[in-house]
This record gives C-alpha cells, structure tokens and sequence, in this order.
C-alpha cells in the first residue's frame, strides 16, 4: 500500500461530503470502524458518498463498510479543526 502524501490527503480532504455523511462516517468510526448498512436505503447512500471520496470501503456483500485510513484521517482532521 502506497503511502499518502500530505498533498494527497489535502485533495482528498477538497473534496465535499454532506453533514449528513460526516455523521455517518463518525457512526462507523464509533461502532469499531464497521457497520451494517443492509435494509437501509439512507444509510446506503450515504456510505455510497463516503465510499466515492475514499473514507469508505463497502465490501462484497453489499451490507457491509468499513472506514479506511483515509477516512479515519479525515476525521482526525476534523476533530483537530474543532
């Protein structure tokens, strides 16, 4: 696995996620950094943003996402923005 640069991290961090999406991703991040998105089309969508700027992965099943390391450092960043 390739190593992220700070640049790199920057323009992932550019790119535009929802309110309610950042909050998801927190409910990922708290539930042990996976969750069951099965039989919710809200929370589908909402993994499906997070999965399109590289903070998610949605595994084969479809039911379940993980948070990548991208996605614990941008919320890491956020915690330190705050």
């Amino acid at each position: 696995m390739k190593p992220q640069t700070d640049s790199a991290i920057d323009e992932l961090m550019s790119r535009p996620l929802s309110e309610r999406a950042r909050g998801f991703l927190r409910e990922v991040q708290h539930s042990g950094g996976r969750a069951d998105v099965a039989h919710d089309s809200i929370r589908q969508r909402l993994a499906q943003e997070c999965r399109r700027c590289g903070y998610l992965h949605i595994c084969a099943d479809e039911r379940t996402v993980k948070l990548t390391g991208l996605g614990q450092a941008y919320l890491d960043r956020l915690m330190r923005a705050n």
